[in-house]
């Protein structure tokens, strides 16, 4: 009898593995973008509520009448239609647990818009006017008398054309760099340390049990700007 049941067990755990379909891989910036932005995960998913069906609200029912009104219908919530995928709630669970708070929502944000921080790709630093003026025939940068610096050209004293000393002021045009060079390299750390973020979530979610997709090793350009 024990050898038989042994048997029905092997059986039943064999058309299990049959039964179960083969997992999806994905690049970690693709599943990010699947969980967030086409099952539209959310981070605040309260975890109590999807298994027992009760969970504490941040919100009256009054609240949701109201929205409700506003939009004009009645919001399907039915189990099994509006809930994402359990591997897209797993995903969500995943990365508010492995980043911190910011970096979790910006790396949520930037998955569900589909899109990379911005590392700024075409941004050249150009010598610029830091004012403009413009009169009827064409905009030219705005001068500065040189004596107003520190150690600025002081007023150099000529005699005019009736005889009188007059002071001349050394004028200069005030310019900046724009896009500034430590704007350039702010936006592009940021891009390290979201391509960084998505390395620790790489690693957690490759030992995650998900069951329809599996993260594979590929990640974005790590510094596309070279």
């Amino acid at each position: 009898m024990q050898d038989r049941a042994m048997m029905m067990d092997r059986q039943m755990q064999m058309q299990g593995q049959r039964k179960r379909p083969a997992r999806r891989a994905m690049p970690v910036r693709a599943a990010l973008e699947w969980a967030f932005g086409t099952e539209c995960a959310r981070l605040d998913h309260d975890e109590i509520e999807a298994v027992g069906g009760t969970g504490w609200r941040p919100f009256g029912m009054e609240y949701v009448a109201l929205e409700r009104a506003q939009l004009g219908t009645r919001v399907d919530t039915s189990r099994g239609r509006s809930r994402p995928h359990d591997d897209a709630e797993l995903i969500a669970t995943v990365v508010r647990n492995v980043l911190p708070w910011y970096a979790a929502t910006m790396v949520a944000d930037l998955a569900r818009a589909g899109r990379t921080p911005d590392w700024m790709p075409d941004a050249r630093p150009r010598l610029r006017p830091a004012e403009w003026q413009q009169n009827q025939h064409r905009a030219y940068g705005r001068a500065a008398d040189s004596a107003e610096l520190p150690d600025g050209w002081q007023p150099i004293p000529r005699r005019n054309r009736k005889g009188v000393i007059v002071q001349d002021r050394a004028r200069y045009t005030p310019c900046v760099w724009e896009p500034s060079p430590a704007r350039i390299a702010a936006a592009r750390r940021a891009y390290l340390d979201w391509w960084g973020y998505l390395l620790e979530v790489q690693a957690a979610l490759g030992a995650a049990d998900l069951a329809r997709i599996c993260v594979s090793g590929d990640m974005p350009p790590m510094t596309p700007w070279r």
